[in-house]
């Protein structure tokens, strides 16, 4: 649910981190009972010791739509974040990539359609905002929202947090949706895969990059668990807090590569970046 900094920084965040929404984000609250650091999650990857995803029953998201939303000025914004996420989002049908997740959606085929985006030039908040305040933004330009939407809202800033993105139900005039909220990665040094490591995947900025791993992060999560209320395991962790930072080779999306990371097969228990199966772990 909540993507945090590089492994070098969540060791010492691990108990410290101040998470910004927990009156109003529910998994935030399930997740108090700890994530996995990156260098634990490495470690019980290698050995099988990772507990599986649950089936909790709620909903899932087979076939998904994506709204990206562009909150603040656009010379704050990389100059290349919006086609690098356009060519990202829009190349993850029918993608390998895509199929990791396959095994969680219960049956039916998982696919996805990248509809667009939408620029509101107002000043983001300049504190780290609650589910709340993301979930107004979008209502302010969608009011009439998809319930199979997944909307994420990239801010030009980045406030104070110690985290690198994160997704979460909300409700627009009556209708459940799924919101992503991804601050500007490129003032945030902790939350680029190239201090991991450096595939050279792409020619993209920094900022680009690091925000494609963060938009992979919580769309996987918020396809699997959009109402936070379907796949995670006993430790509150979704499908791609248990692989963060976990990195293959180039991730190709029908014409494109990425550095992004792998995502948890309990068919595989262990992390992935193709398909590998269709059963999954029930409660």
């Amino acid at each position: 649910m909540l993507k945090l900094c590089t492994p070098l920084l969540a060791v010492t965040l691990l108990l410290s981190t101040a998470y910004a929404q927990t009156e109003e984000n529910p998994h935030i609250k399930l997740n108090h009972n700890g994530h996995l650091n990156d260098a634990q999650n490495a470690a019980s990857t290698a050995t099988g010791g990772q507990p599986p995803l649950l089936d909790h029953g709620g909903p899932v998201l087979p076939s998904s739509k994506v709204w990206a939303i562009y909150w603040g000025p656009s010379m704050d914004f990389p100059a290349d974040l919006q086609p690098a996420m356009a060519s990202l989002l829009g190349g993850l049908n029918k993608s390998p990539y895509l199929a990791t997740v396959q095994e969680y959606m219960r049956g039916a085929d998982v696919s996805t359609s990248y509809l667009g985006a939408i620029a509101d030039g107002s000043a983001p908040p300049a504190k780290a905002p609650r589910t709340s305040d993301v979930a107004a933004e979008v209502c302010k330009l969608f009011p009439s929202p998809d319930p199979t939407t997944l909307y994420i809202v990239f801010t030009s800033n980045a406030p104070n947090i110690n985290y690198c993105a994160w997704h979460d139900r909300a409700t627009c005039n009556g209708v459940p949706i799924q919101v992503a909220y991804v601050p500007n990665q490129a003032l945030l040094p902790g939350c680029s895969p190239y201090t991991v490591s450096n595939l050279g995947c792409n020619t993209y900025s920094n900022g680009a990059v690091a925000s494609a791993d963060s938009v992979a992060h919580e769309f996987m999560e918020a396809i699997t668990d959009p109402q936070i209320t379907a796949w995670y395991d006993k430790r509150g962790q979704e499908v791609a807090d248990k692989c963060n930072f976990v990195y293959g080779t180039c991730v190709q999306l029908n014409g494109s590569k990425w550095q992004i990371q792998q995502m948890w097969s309990n068919v595989a228990n262990a992390c992935v970046q193709t398909t590998i199966g269709t059963s999954g772990t029930s409660h």
